[in-house]
């Protein structure tokens, strides 16, 4: 019942090929990402918190770089400065209250 299958040919590579790349360098910076939940967690704590009455001076960093603004409320996906802006909780990598 088993078929003789037929033979495949296979042509021989004997060259050398100059197109792949045999060493790399890479620059690892790492940015330690705090989960969506721990950042949600940390905004919670600080607005539950005792001292927040109306703002609270805060800490943020994202991938652009660090900053201290004050924070004065939240919606379901962003944060509420003194100043008007209107920052998105998905863009934010840590949160500190200062």
């Amino acid at each position: 019942m088993e078929k003789e299958l037929p033979s495949v040919y296979a042509n021989p590579i004997q060259k050398e090929f100059h197109n792949v790349q045999e060493t790399y360098y890479t620059e690892r910076k790492e940015m330690s990402r705090s989960s969506t939940k721990d950042i949600v967690r940390k905004i919670r704590d600080i607005f539950s918190s005792g001292s927040f009455v109306y703002k609270s001076v805060v800490v943020i960093t994202t991938k652009d770089g660090s900053f201290e603004t004050t924070v004065v409320g939240r919606t379901e996906q962003s944060l509420l400065t003194m100043d008007g802006s209107v920052i998105p909780i998905t863009s934010i990598l840590d949160i500190e209250k200062k």
